[in-house]
């Protein structure tokens, strides 16, 4: 079963959903980025999960193409999904992607490999990859 991916403005694109202790939250608009190491979401979406702050969370920094730098909260969230892909217990960097708020987020390189995602650029789609 695959995920329907779009292409638009030049960039592949998903919607993911975050649950964590009881709550859950659409995020649209999330880059597919396997240049990016980790996974980072808008702090917005931190928020709307009331998610508290716990001692397990910490602060990042992160660097961008070219080398710019901005800081992070690193939380573990109980579940990301995109459709019916679902990985339990994944860390993810809130923090500033994009100041004009037009990408929500930035979908990593850790998660296509904890859940051995294949993109099929050709097809616009994306799946797990049968053992």
């Amino acid at each position: 079963m695959s995920v329907k991916i779009q292409f638009k403005n030049g960039l592949l694109y998903t919607s993911i959903e975050l649950t964590h202790e009881g709550k859950s939250i659409i995020v649209n608009d999330v880059i597919i980025d396997t240049g990016a190491f980790h996974t980072i979401i808008s702090p917005y979406y931190l928020e709307e999960l009331q998610a508290e702050f716990t001692d397990d969370d910490i602060l990042i920094e992160a660097y961008g193409y070219g080398g710019a730098s901005s800081y992070a909260v690193r939380k573990r969230i109980d579940t990301i999904s995109c459709e019916h892909i679902t990985l339990s217990d994944f860390k993810i960097d809130f923090g500033e992607i994009d100041p004009d708020e037009k990408v929500n987020g930035l979908l990593g390189l850790d998660f296509f490999r904890k859940a051995g995602i294949v993109l099929d650029i050709a097809d616009l789609n994306m799946y797990r990859k049968v053992k």
